[in-house]
């Protein structure tokens, strides 16, 4: 596997000299550390013939509940589900990956309208890692031949992805079920994840963006060969086609209603999104949290442009034909004013 990391140090500074100079501390105040870019370049990951296989999960009896990963590619766009995998450069010099330290009033976020807005509070150091970035204007398609997912996104063609993985689990004895997840010509550009410390709370805060556009999905229930899937069409009959589907999933708006993470005395994982009117004690102030909050905090959208279970793709990024088809499924402009994620145990 070829891999190369190009690094971009972004480093401003008050003036550009041919030798080092002493600064006063005026000039040191101007500096700014503004993170570093990188590109991933010549990637391909093939463990088609390898396990990795997870323990020390337990169930509600404390018997161990094994998953072994399986069948995990990354590679090019046009892999045909990992059997013909080539090298992908994904990001480059002008819209790369980057891991920023930067104050939350320089941040913004793309609202669906095309407007930039700050959603991350002032006065604050936040820690943030994008990967390349939508545009306004100009850009690539987002899916190919797909105008309803927009054509701002940075990424061209070539650097879209092919990726899969295979889940096996035994929560019972004598069983195992599977997850088998294909997915063709990825691309995950104006994803970010922002976190940073909040006094008042005395907790790590954050928010995040999770966009995942991709030409083809497929879920499998299955593992070929195995019992009641020996054939195509029982292979067909236990897969979930999804064409021309993304997801713009926004969770949090650092002002009013940051994302906390925590974890409970037990050990289980707790991301809540609070009330974004908790704590204001005037009808002006909760009319302004409000006004602010629906009008600035980023909406989750997911479309599908084509769903069907069952059936057979004729051929790569086409709809396919046979099962059922549910045609096209839209959620947008989706908005959390309350929502708590905890883990349990099985």
């Amino acid at each position: 596997m070829n891999r190369a990391l190009l690094f971009l140090l972004a480093l401003g500074a008050v003036g550009a000299r041919a030798e080092m100079v002493a600064l006063e501390d005026n000039e040191l105040s101007g500096v700014q550390g503004a993170g570093f870019g990188f590109v991933l370049e010549n990637i391909l990951l093939d463990a088609n013939q390898a396990t990795i296989t997870i323990n020390d999960i337990t169930n509600g009896s404390g018997q161990n509940v094994p998953i072994s990963v399986k069948e995990f590619y990354l590679g090019a766009a046009g892999s045909n589900k990992g059997a013909n995998l080539n090298p992908v450069t994904t990001g480059r010099l002008a819209h790369p990956f980057t891991l920023n330290l930067a104050k939350g009033e320089d941040l913004r976020s793309l609202r669906d309208d095309g407007q930039w807005v700050q959603t991350t509070p002032s006065n604050v150091a936040v820690l943030e890692l994008t990967f390349p970035e939508r545009l306004s204007t100009g850009g690539n398609a987002c899916i190919a031949g797909f105008a309803g997912a927009g054509s701002n996104c940075s990424s061209r063609a070539s650097e879209k992805i092919d990726m899969g993985v295979r889940f096996d689990f035994q929560v019972a004895a004598g069983r195992t079920d599977v997850i088998n997840i294909d997915i063709g010509e990825l691309a995950m550009d104006g994803s970010y994840l922002r976190l940073w410390g909040d006094s008042a709370r005395a907790q790590m805060v954050g928010e995040a963006r999770l966009n995942i556009f991709a030409k083809t999905l497929e879920i499998t229930s299955c593992a070929t060969g195995t019992l009641n899937c020996t054939s195509a069409a029982e292979l067909a009959a236990r897969t979930i086609y999804l064409t021309n589907s993304y997801a713009n999933v926004a969770l949090g708006y650092g002002k009013t209603q940051p994302l906390l993470l925590d974890v409970t005395s037990n050990g289980q994982f707790v991301l809540e999104l609070p009330n974004p009117l908790a704590g204001a004690t005037t009808a002006a102030e909760r009319n302004s949290r409000a006004t602010d909050f629906y009008a600035n905090a980023p909406r989750t959208n997911v479309v599908v442009d084509n769903l069907n279970f069952g059936g057979a793709r004729p051929s790569a990024g086409v709809a396919p034909t046979g099962g059922y088809n549910f045609g096209s499924n839209e959620i947008r402009g989706l908005s959390f004013n309350y929502l708590k994620a905890t883990s349990h145990d099985l």
